[in-house]
């Protein structure tokens, strides 16, 4: 029986990015599976093929950013792991509950960051039906409404 090999997500909206992880990671680590903005993403995790091991995932994007991936992957899809990337040194990077890699990145650091979660990613593969576009554009919604609406 052969041993597939773990899958990263990568998301940006900058193709030189995600081409960039891609030359880092493959095939001596991982397959890289890229989507360009965080709907995309969203639909891959949802369909289930290729089957997700972690999510690397730029934090500042426009429409569906890094930090709704991250949010909405916590509350559905717990077992899933995500690293959060950026090139900005922002508030929102200072309160992530997940690794963060800040670009630019180095083949070394890349991998010392991806590596660990990977492992974690195969045996904690999350499969149920979900509809994460809707939970994340739900979270925008929730975000936008003035708090005393809550």
């Amino acid at each position: 029986m052969s041993v597939k090999r773990a899958t990263l997500l990568v998301v940006d909206d900058e193709g030189m990015v995600r081409a960039l992880v891609r030359r880092m990671l493959e095939p001596e680590v991982c397959g890289v599976v890229e989507a360009e903005d965080g709907e995309s993403a969203l639909r891959l995790i949802e369909r289930g093929q290729p089957a997700i091991d972690v999510v690397l995932t730029d934090l500042v994007m426009p429409g569906i950013d890094g930090l709704d991936i991250i949010t909405v992957l916590a509350r559905h899809c717990p077992g899933l792991p995500v690293i959060c990337m950026s090139g900005f040194a922002s508030a929102a990077a200072t309160r992530l509950t997940v690794p963060f890699i800040p670009k630019p990145f180095s083949v070394e650091s890349l991998r010392a960051g991806v590596e660990p979660m990977l492992a974690r990613g195969r045996a904690l593969r999350h499969t149920d039906a979900l509809d994460l576009v809707a939970a994340a554009l739900e979270l925008r919604r929730q975000r936008a409404e003035p708090p005393e609406t809550r």
